[in-house]
Order: C-alpha cells, then sequence, then structure tokens
C-alpha cells in the first residue's frame, strides 16, 4: 500500500511538471536520467536548409571523464517514428567499415574525438535519409575500457570498436529536415 502510494506521487509529480515544462528538454531529459538512469544533459539540434547541414551543439563537459573516447552521434533514420532504432551517424572512426556493420548514413567527424567538442556540423540533405521529416537525434560521450594492468587501452580505431562503451547520453531532440 505504502509503494502503491509512492508510485502514484511519484507519477503525480512527473505529470506535473511535464505539463507545467513543455518545451523543455533539459527538465524532461532530468527526469529521464532521473528515473530510468538513461538521459544526463540535453543538446540544441536545427537543420539549416540553405547550407545542408544538421548542426548539433552541447554544453555538457567531458572533465572528469577517465578514459574519454570520442562523442558519437546518433539519429532515427525513419523520419516522424519517435520510437525507432537508433543509429551511429558519425564518429570520430568510420565505424562501419568492417562487412558486420551497415549504415544508411555515416560522416566520419575527426574533431567528435576531442573532448573540448562543443558542436558540430553535419551535412546531409533529405535526400540523404529516407526523405523529409522530422528525425530524432541523440549525443554520446564513449569511453575506453582498462586492459589486464588496469590501464585505459590507446584509442585508436581497433580499440575504439572492441573497447569502448557509452558513458553518457542526451535526451533525444527532435529536428525537421526539408
Amino acid at each position: 500500500m505504502i509503494g502503491s502510494m509512492k508510485m502514484r506521487m511519484i507519477f503525480l509529480t512527473i505529470c506535473f511538471l511535464s505539463i507545467s515544462s513543455i518545451g523543455c528538454s533539459y527538465v524532461m531529459d532530468s527526469f529521464e536520467g532521473a528515473i530510468m538512469n538513461r538521459a544526463s544533459f540535453s543538446i540544441n539540434v536545427y537543420y539549416d536548409e540553405s547550407a545542408e547541414s544538421l548542426n548539433i551543439s552541447w554544453t555538457e563537459k567531458v572533465s572528469g571523464e577517465e578514459g574519454f573516447a570520442g562523442h558519437e552521434i546518433y539519429m532515427i533514420l525513419e523520419p516522424w517514428n519517435e520510437f525507432g532504432t537508433y543509429e551511429v551517424i558519425a564518429a570520430r572512426y568510420n565505424l562501419y567499415t568492417s562487412s558486420s556493420h551497415s549504415s544508411h548514413f555515416f560522416r566520419t567527424i575527426y574533431s567528435l574525438g576531442s573532448p573540448d567538442t562543443k558542436s558540430v556540423s553535419i551535412s546531409l540533405s533529405p535526400a540523404d535519409l529516407n526523405g523529409e521529416g522530422e528525425y530524432y537525434v541523440r549525443l554520446g560521450f564513449i569511453r575506453i575500457g582498462k586492459d589486464e594492468e588496469d590501464n585505459y587501452y590507446p584509442v585508436n580505431l581497433s580499440n575504439y570498436i572492441d573497447y569502448t562503451s557509452l558513458s553518457k547520453i542526451s535526451g533525444y531532440q527532435p529536428v525537421y529536415i526539408h
């Protein structure tokens, strides 16, 4: 009974705060992060039609991230499908060199390997994707693991593919590409 009452209070609090903060993705990302241990920060995403570029920026800092290996940009490649599967669309290395991976769309952006990077612009048009529509974007911080001697693996393509994991991920951000 007490557990049931706590769940109702949590649900009502989330509903109230969600309604009062429509349009504020940071608040929703904070809730999602606290409840589901998933999103831990927000990103800004906009599409520049004249330049045919997807522009992503963030303020989250990498400082204190031991074993930082890079940032990755994820996107659902089906327009209007909020619950689709995210694919890596940009990273510091070409992650799709192996025949075991495939991607409809991918960009290698070397600056994603720097902890100081706070924004990225990805050249694309609706023809590169699955047409015009609303797409969903996320940003991940990637951490590299340690070897048997408790040292971080050197960050290179092979180790990146074999020994990295997601450290932090942003909340999703919709963007209309036209």
